[in-house]
């Protein structure tokens, strides 16, 4: 009965949390409020976490010890910092984050409801992919960027993050046959975001799966080539009414044009997107210069900036100096402490992943989608893949032997 409930509640936080339904319901329909969802859910979680807690090591997860020491600096530094509104309204953020994942962490430490979350995970990529799709042609439909698709995330550049780090996690529970479609298909969700962090973080994660023998480069070639008949076959003849419907839906923009430019020559086209995150980033780090040791306290990166640094490690490093810039780093590394074997595989490709895109936000630890995904990658470092997953796992790297994953590994 136990293992039940958690397999429901796993099922169901990947579908709300993962899904940004909260987010979306609220913003778009003015349905519920998105911290009320939260609340709900570590209210249900509760009793799975004191039996947790009670029952196992739960309080020894290098998770739970990094949680602990982010809630004691955030306080810490807040007692001798700016204490303004922003700078409290900061401090609660964090400590909900704290809570949400722990509440996460608690469910998911059940091999079961373990696997039924990545499975949820894997329909949860695809119905982003289909909706990005559509919103390709249907601008405006989901996102807060004209011509860019969001879907249920609102923001193109969080949707191409979710999308790649539920492909990686994801793949664990994908047949072999199916997982060079399953990883083209975020590409092209992501691709219709027009997110240039998303695609660089989308080839991060290809590479980091090649190189992990999650796939075969040679099933990879064959579904490529596969995917590039039906577009020449399919698509490619009525190239011109699909490019004059994406025309008139006002889908090919200025700023859609430009970062496709920026695509095909990533060093000799700027835009008015890049000008500004450099200009924010300058000011970020003057502020940085300003206390490079303990930082302006918590919430000092709500003060004197045009817009959000866009970079979490510039973002903690206004709060906390050196010890802010650390602050991400350690919360990976508690993540991968406990891996073996292929969760340690999965696992250095999704850190690599968000390390990459903590390059561009500065919400890595707010948003619902990465906190639920790093509570899950935690708990699949703790308990592992089930046999039947690894099963799988260790024919493909049989199939594609691969000399330095096995020397490590023996």
């Amino acid at each position: 009965m136990n293992s039940t409930i958690r397999i429901v509640y796993a099922v169901c936080a990947v579908a709300v949390f993962y899904g940004n339904v909260h987010n979306y319901l609220h913003d778009q329909h003015g349905i519920g409020v998105p911290w009320h969802w939260v609340l709900a859910f570590i209210v249900f979680s509760l009793p799975l976490l004191f039996k947790q807690v009670m029952q196992t090591d739960l309080l020894r997860q290098p998770i739970v010890v990094w949680c602990l020491g982010y809630a004691w600096l955030t306080m810490m530094w807040f007692l001798w910092g700016p204490q303004s509104d922003m700078a409290w309204q900061e401090v609660r953020w964090r400590v909900l984050a704290i809570v949400e994942m722990l509440s996460f962490l608690a469910v998911f430490m059940d091999a079961q409801a373990d696997r039924f979350a990545r499975i949820t995970l894997v329909i949860g990529v695809h119905v982003g992919v289909a909706i990005n799709i559509y919103e390709l042609f249907v601008p405006m439909s989901f996102s807060n960027v004209f011509g860019r698709s969001a879907g249920l995330y609102l923001s193109p550049n969080l949707a191409g993050e979710a999308l790649v780090l539920g492909m990686i996690l994801g793949i664990t529970v994908i047949p072999a046959w199916y997982r060079g479609i399953f990883v083209l298909l975020a590409g092209v969700g992501v691709f219709v975001t027009f997110s240039r962090g998303g695609l660089v973080g989308w080839g991060i994660g290809l590479c980091g799966l090649l190189v992990g023998r999650f796939m075969g480069v040679t099933h990879l070639v064959r579904t490529g080539l596969v995917a590039m008949a039906v577009i020449i076959l399919v698509l490619l003849p009525k190239a011109d009414d699909i490019m004059t419907t994406l025309e008139r839906t006002g889908s090919l923009n200025a700023n859609v044009l430009e970062r496709l430019a920026w695509l095909m020559d990533p060093s000799g086209v700027s835009d008015a997107s890049s000008w500004s995150r450099k200009y924010v980033a300058q000011q970020a780090w003057e502020r940085v210069g300003e206390q490079p040791f303990l930082g302006g306290g918590t919430g000092a990166v709500h003060e004197r900036l045009d817009i959000p640094p866009h970079n979490q490690f510039l973002a903690y490093m206004m709060d906390h100096g050196l010890l802010g810039a650390m602050l991400l780093p350690l919360l990976l590394l508690a993540l991968l402490w406990r891996a073996q074997e292929e969760s340690l595989r999965v696992g250095l490709i999704f850190c690599c992943a968000v390390l990459w895109f903590s390059f561009f936000t500065h919400t890595m630890l707010n948003n619902s989608h990465s906190l639920l995904l790093f509570s899950l990658m935690a708990a699949l470092a703790s308990t592992g893949l089930p046999r039947m997953d690894r099963v799988v796992l260790s024919r493909t790297v049989a199939e594609h032997p691969s000399p330095t994953w096995a020397q490590t590994h023996s």
